[in-house]
């Protein structure tokens, strides 16, 4: 069978000599990285993943609260969904959201097994983020949501505690990220 140089494809090109989604998003890496915002980025999921550890660290030593394990679990859980709503709102681009929010759950299982386990809860964590798309986003519909989890679905506090809980966090992972001098 003969060859001819129209039969040649190179890989990543399509006809024509256009560039095919991949090879974009590798050299919009490349510009990330040479511009510093994948080091940044890098940054801030470890900075979020020790707010995270330090939070929970306070939760389980300090526990004057009183709470359960389960709201333990669910208000990591909690903070863990306002630390990527805050990377996915707010990061200047997705390749610097998806290292972020990789470098974040990276960290947090390098600090605890434990942790990552809680914050890993793919079935809870799915319920926020559909709440989210069909409500407002609001902190009373993620206290709602936090409340169905502890089993307190119509406790007024449970649901102003999941609520006030998320809005804090989210708050203090704004700030965080705002100080941050991404290039754009």
């Amino acid at each position: 069978m003969p060859m001819f140089d129209e039969d040649i494809k190179i890989a990543g090109t399509r006809p024509g000599g256009t560039l095919d989604a991949a090879d974009l998003a590798a050299q919009d890496f490349l510009v990330q990285k040479k511009n510093g915002n994948i080091d940044r980025a890098r940054s801030l999921g470890e900075t979020f993943a020790g707010c995270l550890w330090g939070l929970a660290q306070s939760l389980i030593m300090d526990n004057e609260l009183e709470l359960t394990q389960q709201e333990i679990h669910h208000r990591l859980l909690l903070c863990s969904y306002g630390v990527n709503r805050v990377i996915t709102q707010y990061a200047p681009n997705s390749i610097v959201a998806q290292t972020a929010l990789s470098r974040f759950y990276t960290e947090v299982e390098e600090k605890s097994n434990v942790l990552h386990r809680h914050v890993s809860d793919t079935a809870a964590f799915s319920l926020y983020i559909l709440g989210e798309r069909t409500g407002n986003g609001s902190d009373s519909d993620v206290g709602k949501i936090y409340a169905k989890f502890i089993g307190r679905e119509n406790d007024a506090e449970s649901i102003r505690q999941g609520g006030e809980v998320y809005r804090t966090f989210f708050r203090t992972c704004k700030g965080l990220i705002d100080e941050v001098p991404f290039a754009v």
